[in-house]
């Protein structure tokens, strides 16, 4: 008889073999069933889509109750802890300004939106009809003058230059298209049965999270207590705020941002007299929510709607795209968003195109602060390796490392292990330079310290 000794250590590797054979075992059972595990997927997450909505919405209103409950509702000088009867009157009008946010939706922009739609579809013949005649006529009047033959169409110029290219046919097919779509999206009606039904459970949980959202945080993090080191646990408290710090201050502001400039398109706009405003107020503002590419994407279709109803518009309307872009991205996008992101335009653009094409415009939308979160933390990751190595961090300092003109020997591209390298400290660091902001509060500081001096040297 053989008697086994008990080993700690035999046992960890036997426990950590078993976990990586059973992974195994079920990633690839997952690959060649990747249908019904891709079915199952979304069968769960159509189960849990409910809770999303809650959240989301509960998400989107707790700033709305946050503010009621620390301005008007804030009985600083009761005797009595009337923290649920704040809540409570709190939560009532935040209900009451969502509802009044819908409704001004719902009566005042999608009927005249839908409106402008039917409309332009309807008159689409026509104005294709005018717009080929006025292309024809500058056709006749500028074709002798650039390129030394007088065309009597612009059909005839193109074919004339073997392109086959019909305008009236291609924006026909292009609004057949559009409207085919959105008829067969209005027409799964169970899907949109089963959307509203998730929604308005959705409200009622979003309206249990605020209720309750203190409670149901601290017994998530009580879990994770249990679960998690203490360092683990912070750095885990910590990660989270800092990713609502950045989602919620980007998207909230980025709503408010939009909604401020689809109400300003809006009655510009109508005082312009621009053809189907209404829908070119919207298209403004949904498109503004888009970082970088939005406005583009706004500017390009509102500008395509405008050639085709009013060419003659179309001056007015892109230098009324351009200046409100300007006063967005000068005055109220900085003002409403700050620094909420914290990153170069670079990874904006790079954040929207890896976003756009794995989550569409979602993933437009929120893939710029996930980003966002991914550089603050690989930023931070990086400085403190370099401060364990007692290297400059800032970035500044390695814009010029290392000098082109170092005293080592520059017919080597690789240098050799016995060729002493000048070392660098975190005494070389340079600081990096101060926003005008910082400049401006650096100064008054200076000139309060400056006025104490002055003060007590006359005493």
């Amino acid at each position: 008889m053989f008697k086994f000794s008990h080993n700690d250590k035999y046992k960890t590797i036997a426990a950590y073999s078993l976990a990586v054979i059973v992974s195994s075992a079920l990633i690839i059972m997952g690959i060649l069933n990747f249908s019904a595990v891709s079915d199952a997927v979304k069968k769960f997450f159509g189960i849990l889509s409910p809770f999303t909505y809650g959240f989301i919405i509960a998400y989107l209103c707790n700033p709305i109750l946050i503010f009621y409950e620390k301005h008007l509702f804030a009985f600083k000088k009761a005797k009595k802890d009337l923290s649920k009867l704040r809540r409570a009157l709190s939560l009532i009008l935040t209900v009451i300004t969502a509802i009044a946010i819908i409704a001004v939706l719902a009566y005042a922009v999608i009927p005249q939106t839908v409106a402008s739609v039917n409309d332009l579809g309807s008159k689409l013949n026509t104005y294709l009809g005018e717009l080929q005649a006025l292309a024809d006529e500058l056709t006749v009047k500028y074709s002798p003058i650039f390129l030394n033959t007088k065309y009597e169409s612009v059909t005839h110029m193109l074919k004339d230059h073997e392109i086959n290219f019909d305008l009236s046919s291609v924006i026909s097919n292009s609004f057949v298209i559009f409207k085919d779509s959105f008829d067969q999206i209005l027409s799964t009606g169970s899907r949109i049965v089963s959307e509203v039904i998730n929604i308005l459970m959705g409200i009622f949980l979003a309206i249990y999270f605020l209720i309750s959202k203190e409670k149901l945080c601290a017994q998530g993090k009580k879990i994770l207590a249990a679960l998690l080191s203490r360092r683990a646990y912070l750095n885990t408290i910590r990660l989270a705020r800092h990713t609502h710090k950045t989602f919620g201050g980007f998207l909230i502001g980025k709503i408010i941002d939009s909604a401020i400039i689809g109400v300003l398109a809006f009655i510009c706009l109508w005082i312009l007299k621009m053809p189907y405003y209404p829908l070119l107020a919207v298209i403004i503002g949904v498109t503004n929510i888009v970082p970088t590419f939005g406005p583009i994407f706004g500017g390009i279709i509102g500008g395509i709607i405008v050639v085709i109803v009013a060419p003659e518009r179309l001056l007015v309307f892109v230098i009324f795209v351009f200046l409100i872009q300007q006063l967005d991205g000068n005055v109220i996008g900085p003002h409403i968003l700050g620094d909420s992101i914290g990153i170069s335009p670079i990874w904006v653009v790079i954040a929207i195109i890896l976003a756009s094409g794995l989550f569409g415009f979602i993933g437009m939308v929120l893939g710029v602060p996930a980003v966002g979160v991914v550089y603050t933390l690989v930023k931070q990751s990086c400085e403190r390796k370099l401060k364990k190595k007692n290297m400059p961090k800032s970035t500044e300092f390695y814009k010029n490392d290392p000098p082109i003109t170092d005293e080592l020997d520059p017919g080597q591209i690789f240098i050799d292990k016995d060729t002493l390298i000048p070392e660098i400290t975190s005494e070389d660091d340079i600081p990096e330079p101060l926003t005008v902001k910082e400049s401006a509060g650096a100064f008054k500081k200076i000139a309060e310290l400056f006025k104490k001096k002055t003060s007590k040297g006359k005493k």
